[in-house]
């Protein structure tokens, strides 16, 4: 038996002399861990499709444990974003994020059309503002929506003055002593959430919020994932790092 599906390297580490561990996410099988035999050879021919955020077409056998990658086709080789360090960040942070967030061969069908989709847009350049709208979409897809529109509390639908929890939704102003340590939110980026979450993924490039909207967007997801991660994410302090820099 053999699989053909198309996938996105999300993660390659070495295996022995030559060959390579590659993590896809696929889009009929979920997440798959397989073995590329050889695939660090100069010559070989699954050398450029296992290289990370590339999109491709793959042919997998089966096996206990870790499956062997025999074929593959290239769809995307992702090379414009490994080429660049601030995309290069980027991408390392959506993609090790959804490693983190699900598991072996669940498959959730939205998932990797969002990831190819988020991955065309950091190509593109929309760094900052693809990656706020992948973290919502996932954080959807995986169960945990965040409420935008009433009181996560009281259930009271909300007009204006909201504040950010990090168990996943906004409170209004009487609730919001329920929980502390919530962020209030402008709202601009209030705003701002709902398209990203609402509208299509290729109509978010129209979108131009303030600087400040964008930072606060930052701080409220980085909380509100945080909430829901089991470990730090190493990608994460990189790409804080070179935004500092930068």
């Amino acid at each position: 038996m053999t699989w053909k599906t198309e996938g996105i390297v999300l993660r390659v580490r070495n295996l022995g002399e030559a060959d390579r561990i590659v993590t896809l996410y696929t889009k009929e099988r979920g997440k798959l861990s397989t073995v590329a035999r050889g695939a660090r050879r100069i010559r070989n021919r699954l050398l450029s499709p296992t290289q990370v955020f590339t999109h491709g077409r793959y042919l997998i056998f089966p096996g206990k444990g870790l499956h062997n990658l025999a074929q593959a086709e290239i769809v995307n080789s992702g090379q414009p974003i490994r080429d660049d360090l601030e995309k290069l960040a980027y991408a390392s942070y959506i993609t090790e994020l959804l490693d983190a967030l699900t598991v072996e061969e669940d498959p959730i069908e939205r998932v990797f059309p969002l990831l190819a989709a988020t991955l065309a847009l950091l190509e593109v350049g929309r760094l900052g503002l693809a990656t706020r709208a992948f973290e919502l979409r996932l954080m959807r897809e995986l169960g945990y929506e965040p409420e935008l529109y009433h009181c996560l509390s009281c259930r009271e639908e909300l007009q204006t003055r909201v504040f950010f929890s990090e168990q996943g939704g906004v409170l209004c102003e009487n609730c919001v002593v329920h929980d502390p340590a919530s962020m209030l939110l402008t709202n601009g980026t209030w705003e701002l959430m709902k398209k990203l979450l609402e509208w299509d993924l290729s109509r978010i490039t129209v979108l131009h919020p303030a600087p400040s909207n964008e930072q606060e967007l930052r701080r409220v997801m980085r909380r509100y994932l945080d909430y829901r991660l089991e470990y730090p994410l190493k990608s994460l302090e990189f790409l804080e790092t070179l935004q500092a820099l930068n």
